[in-house]
């Protein structure tokens, strides 16, 4: 029983000496994959993937333009994404101890370094393409940036930075073959307005855990409002679906799959009133990935 005892406590002390160690301490083979998580790889793909919709749906044909402007919005996402984690690092420390920079695995100072590169590289792709990539991807990287550092407690206007952020995607992609597309624009506002109610039925899913640390719409408005613009900002995504196929007489592969997103919007509308905002909020990711499938059925 002794050997037992002596035993597990060598093991709790080298427990507590690992979740010690500063980040100099931890090996490459950990920091590499702390600084992918920072990154938040699904949003930078689906980043990327937009652009390419963007580019394809504006009838661009230079293929290393796409990539080069692909890889550009998938680094200022993940540059976004690391800075984010930079300043709301004590509120990430208090709620969860396994995230790259209160677990240790990096540093504030390393996560800010990461989160600088990827922007400059981000940004030099995009001054490769032509003025006006290079002045939206400017843009975005500002508010990125503006938006954690100074607005991070007033949540409700960084709703509609987020919402924009995906919108652009789509924008970016299309600049990138020489100016604005009139359909991708109207994709890109319909996929805004799906965001926006997303990122507001988050919030009512995390009201707790913001609560002393952000100001959000529920907290502003009550939940029962904050539930009439989800209502509204999805509605409005729905209609401008829909609107998108008579006026720009698409196929029925579209039509379809705007039918089905369109249908799970609606059910995540049921659950949200059924106070069931995580699943709202999962089931609206699922109606994105109908939508972005919809999307790419035009090229057909």
């Amino acid at each position: 029983m002794a050997k037992k005892n002596t035993t597990k406590q060598k093991y709790n002390k080298k427990m507590v000496a690992k979740e010690n160690r500063t980040s100099e301490e931890f090996p490459l083979k950990e920091k590499v994959p702390a600084l992918i998580e920072l990154m938040r790889l699904n949003n930078c793909i689906m980043a990327l993937i937009a652009i390419l919709i963007g580019f394809a749906l504006a009838n661009g044909t230079n293929y290393s333009i796409a990539l080069v402007a692909a890889l550009s919005g998938f680094l200022i996402c993940a540059g976004g994404q690391a800075i984010n984690d930079y300043f709301d690092a004590k509120i990430d420390a208090k709620l969860s101890k396994d995230r790259p920079i209160p677990s240790g695995r990096v540093t504030k100072k390393e996560a800010l370094w990461f989160s600088i590169n990827l922007f400059i590289l981000g940004n030099f792709l995009a001054y490769s393409i032509n003025p006006l990539s290079m002045n939206i991807a400017l843009a975005f990287t500002f508010l990125l940036v503006i938006y954690p550092a100074l607005l991070n407690k007033v949540k409700y206007l960084g709703n509609f930075i987020v919402a924009g952020g995906t919108a652009i995607t789509f924008i970016f992609g299309s600049v990138a073959t020489g100016g604005i597309f009139p359909l991708v624009l109207a994709l890109a506002i319909s996929a805004f307005f799906a965001n926006l109610a997303r990122e507001i039925t988050k919030d009512i899913q995390d009201t707790k855990k913001d609560k002393d640390a952000k100001r959000t719409l529920p907290m502003v408005v009550g939940e029962k409002v904050a539930k009439l613009f989800v209502v509204a900002y999805y509605l409005l995504a729905i209609t401008a679906g829909i609107a998108i196929f008579i006026l720009f007489l698409l196929n029925a592969f579209y039509f379809v799959f705007i039918l089905l997103s369109s249908a799970i919007f609606v059910y995540s509308i049921f659950l949200l009133y059924k106070d069931k905002a995580k699943e709202s909020q999962s089931m609206s990711k699922i109606g994105m990935i109908f939508s972005m499938v919809g999307f790419i059925l035009i090229l057909l």
